[in-house]
C-alpha cells in the first residue's frame, strides 16, 4: 500500500482514539509499559487500526476509507475527503442490518 500523504490531524485522531497511543515530540508512543499484560487487551484494537490503515485509498490529496464496528455487524463509518465531492470532507455512518439501508452523513 502506498501512502503518500494522510493529514496528520486525521492520523493523530485515528491512533489516539482509544487513549493508548500518544503523539509526543514527533513520535507515536505507547503509554503502557512494554511487558504489561494489558497489551493483550489492546492487541485487537491495534490490529483493527492496522486493518483500517491497509484499506485507505489515497489519490493526491484525496482519501477514502471505511470500517465496520466489531460489536455491530453491518454497521460502520466511512471517511471521505474529495472522492465523492471535491474539497468536501464527509463522515458517513451506515447501517445495513436487517436488509435495510440507513446512512447519516456529516459534511465539513
Amino acid at each position: 500500500m502506498k501512502v503518500p500523504y494522510i493529514p496528520k490531524e486525521l492520523l493523530h485522531i485515528i491512533l489516539e482514539y482509544d487513549g493508548k497511543i500518544k503523539y509526543k515530540n514527533g513520535q507515536y508512543i505507547d503509554i503502557i509499559a512494554k511487558n504489561d499484560e494489558r497489551y493483550n487487551i489492546i492487541k485487537p484494537i491495534i490490529n483493527k487500526k492496522i486493518e483500517i490503515l491497509k484499506k485507505i485509498h489515497i489519490i493526491d490529496r484525496e482519501f477514502y476509507f471505511e470500517f465496520g464496528f466489531d460489536s455491530l455487524r453491518n454497521v460502520g463509518l466511512c471517511y471521505d475527503l474529495g472522492f465523492n465531492s471535491p474539497n468536501i470532507f464527509e463522515i458517513c455512518y451506515y447501517d445495513t442490518r436487517n436488509n435495510g439501508w440507513k446512512q447519516i452523513r456529516t459534511y465539513i
